[in-house]
């Protein structure tokens, strides 16, 4: 055992001095600061590790770091080999000087490496400070043991006619040293953890390892070149002072090598941080997009799509003595908001609206904004035996709802107070769609507008057959609008004061194939709804122009046709031209033809219905404000729109001596259409005293059951010519 000894440590063995030898300082300076500028250069690469989520990426970066370190490490040594002048012939053995640089590279790449994994552990508070002192200690021994490796290993590559050994107390003391300041280089290290978004700190603490290392790097050589001990023996030539052959370019190349690695480390190191930077501005607007995608911009609720994949999710967790309810919440007349008030006004109601929602003091799991004045709201209530006691729970909930909603708002200095219909279903079928469950909730919102604002209905299953019957009806009436069949216009007569038949309303009837005659009040809603009301209002229109072309051609010239008209339809850009068109077709002569206009159709652009207006009365067509009184803005609309006729509505006439409050509306009625130049139109007059008192009154036409039902054109004329 000590003759192996011997063979590596100097015991005494050799009885001579050792060779002298001596160090040219300049290159020891350049020795420490190409280790300084390799370390630092390696922790800003490192860097790069720590901001990559990928694996693969860390472990890249985390490999180029201990390559750029290794070369560091391994360029110092050789440098200070340089510096170190001996009176004795040195080369160096080729195979072992590069292979010296591996163990300094692989204990680069395991120090750095615990230190990445050490640093997802430290999200865990109770282990993280026995996390970081342990991986300090043992990945500072590996780094020194990696340093010290490689500097043994290079000196074994020392080619020269000399026994070289190893003092045992420099040796040792080397081996501590670099462990000792490798263990300090990664505890000063460690503190990047806890700073990593500041970056002067973090390049502070970047400088100061790097010094450390460098230092480890330098310390460890020149201790152990203390260490070292050169004897002489029989074939050894001393050379005389000065005439050492050093080779000193290879001291050159090796800087600008380890100049050029740096600098290429630093900028790839650039590069990444562009490509991360790059990378999060993506990740920037991927999130935005997925923002846009699953969230309603006004409110920064959950949008449909959010709220269909919740309630997917939900009917996969929900425990089993719950049931959950979907509420669908509708604001009523919101567009009159908008039209009236203004778009903003509308958006600060939305965004009211949510925020008490959002604190709603009941089992909400979830809010949501599933189209522009809806909402959706889910929640869950307790299961029982009796599926009418959770109905009744998810009613309770609804009122509340409703109650919290409609309170008063504040919109700026507009104090606004709104209804809000609710429609609600309990998921009691766990196989269900998202969709279907939607849509069950939207038929009980729909049912509940339909009986008026303020309602609250349950989804029941009798509702999906409505929709279904509702879904043939729209086909059906499609197509009888496209084929001109089983529509049919009816004609209700209007007489003046002394019951002379002047002229008719014209009101639409459809005969169904299967079902009979359907009720204009089942088929004019749908056709509104729908959109189909254009394409009926056309037919409507070209019946009218041949009705009055028949009365042309048996000489019933003074005989007026009255149609409705509706929003939609009297807003097209080209209904002028084509009712122009069918005027000019049928020859239907001025004044025969007369449009009864509602205020829905006035609220839209007043400025644009007047110009239409007057376009139209050039054409001779006459103009009727049909339901005079049920609206709130009548009197500013008589002052700037030319009508003819005003018609009192069915709802005051029928009911006027059961309410002295309609008796008056009446005669106001009259009065002020006599005191404006127009004429009066009495509808719903169904008995004799109506008639009497409206002739008192001095109403100009009449229209009712006392004279007529309505009835096909035919009729009419057989009846009244």
């Amino acid at each position: 055992m000590n003759d192996v000894l011997m063979t590596f440590f100097d015991l005494g063995q050799y009885s001579q001095a050792p060779l002298p030898g001596n160090y040219n300082y300049w290159l020891v300076a350049l020795s420490y600061l190409v280790a300084f500028i390799a370390s630092f250069t390696a922790l800003k690469i490192f860097e790069r590790a720590h901001r990559h989520r990928s694996v693969s990426q860390q472990r890249t970066w985390t490999l180029i770091t201990a390559i750029v370190a290794g070369i560091g490490v391994w360029s110092m040594h050789f440098i200070g080999m340089i510096a170190f002048q001996l009176p004795v012939v040195v080369s160096h053995s080729i195979g072992l000087t590069l292979a010296s640089i591996a163990p300094a590279i692989i204990g680069n790449y395991f120090a750095y490496s615990l230190h990445l994994s050490a640093d997802k552990l430290a999200s865990f508070k109770r282990v993280r400070n026995q996390v970081s002192s342990k991986t300090n200690i043992l990945s500072g021994t590996i780094l020194g043991a990696g340093i010290g490796l490689m500097h043994y290993l290079g000196m074994e590559a020392m080619q020269l006619n000399a026994e070289l050994l190893y003092s045992p107390y420099w040796f040792a003391t080397s081996i501590v040293i670099a462990v000792a300041l490798g263990i300090l280089a990664m505890s000063t290290y460690s503190r990047s953890n806890t700073i990593r978004g500041a970056k002067s700190e973090l390049r502070k603490i970047q400088f100061v390892t790097a010094l450390i290392i460098a230092a480890a790097i330098s310390g460890m050589h020149y201790v152990a070149m203390l260490a070292a001990r050169f004897y002489a023996n029989e074939t050894t030539i001393s050379l005389t002072t000065g005439a050492q052959h050093q080779h000193l370019w290879l001291i050159y190349a090796i800087v600008i090598a380890v100049a050029l690695i740096a600098l290429i480390s630093w900028v790839s190191s650039v590069i990444d941080r562009r490509f991360q930077h790059n990378y999060r501005a993506i990740r920037q607007s991927d999130k935005r997009i997925r923002e846009l995608a699953f969230n309603d911009a006004l409110t920064g609720l959950p949008n449909r799509r959010s709220l269909l994949d919740y309630l997917s999710q939900q009917q996969q967790e929900i425990p089993e003595d719950e049931h959950l309810v979907l509420f669908l919440l509708d604001i009523d007349k919101f567009k009159v908001l908008n039209n009236t008030l203004g778009p903003t006004l509308g958006d600060l109601l939305l965004q009211s609206v949510t925020h008490r929602l959002e604190r709603v003091n009941l089992n909400v799991h979830m809010v949501a904004r599933p189209s522009s004045n809806e909402f959706a709201v889910v929640a869950r209530v307790r299961k029982s035996n009796n599926p009418v006691q959770a109905q009744s729970h998810a009613l309770s909930m609804a009122k509340t709802l409703q109650q919290e909603l409609q309170a008063p708002y504040s919109l700026k200095d507009y104090r606004h107070q709104c209804s809000m219909s609710l429609g609600a279903t309990v998921i009691s079928d766990l196989t269900k769609s998202s969709e279907d469950i939607l849509v069950q909730a939207a038929l009980a919102l729909a049912e509940a507008k339909r009986n008026g604002m303020g309602e609250i209905r349950l989804y029941h299953p009798e509702m999906a057959d409505a929709i279904e019957k509702r879904v043939k009806l729209e086909s059906d009436l499609r197509h009888a609008i496209e084929t001109r069949t089983g529509l049919e216009l009816y004609v209700q007569p209007q007489l003046n004061e002394n019951r002379t038949v002047i002229g008719a309303e014209a009101l639409i009837r459809w005969h169904h194939s299967e079902r009979g005659m359907v009720s204009p009040a089942e088929f004019i809603p749908l056709a509104e709804e729908t959109g189909l009301i254009i394409g009926l209002g056309d037919l409507i229109n070209e019946q009218a122009c041949q009705i009055i072309r028949q009365w042309q051609q048996l000489g019933l010239n003074d005989w007026v046709l009255s149609i409705n008209v509706s929003a939609p339809q009297f807003q097209q850009l080209d209904f002028v031209d084509k009712l122009n068109s069918l005027l000019k077709h049928y020859e239907v002569p001025a004044g025969q033809l007369k449009l009864e206009l509602t205020e829905s159709v006035l609220m839209q652009n007043l400025d644009e219905v007047i110009h239409k207006i007057n376009e139209l009365k050039q054409l001779g067509i006459q103009f009727a404000l049909d339901d005079f009184g049920t609206g709130y803005s009548s009197l500013s609309y008589l002052m700037k729109l030319p009508f003819d006729v005003l018609k009192i509505d069915v709802s005051f006439v029928r009911d006027m001596f059961q309410s002295k409050q309609k008796e008056a509306i009446v005669q106001t009625i009259v009065q002020l259409a006599h005191n404006l130049g127009l004429k009066v139109v009495a509808e719903g007059v169904e008995t004799e005293k109506h008639f009497d008192y409206l002739s008192s009154l001095g109403c100009d036409y009449f229209q009712g059951y006392l004279f007529s039902k309505p009835v096909a054109e035919p009729e009419f004329r057989q009846q009244n010519q």
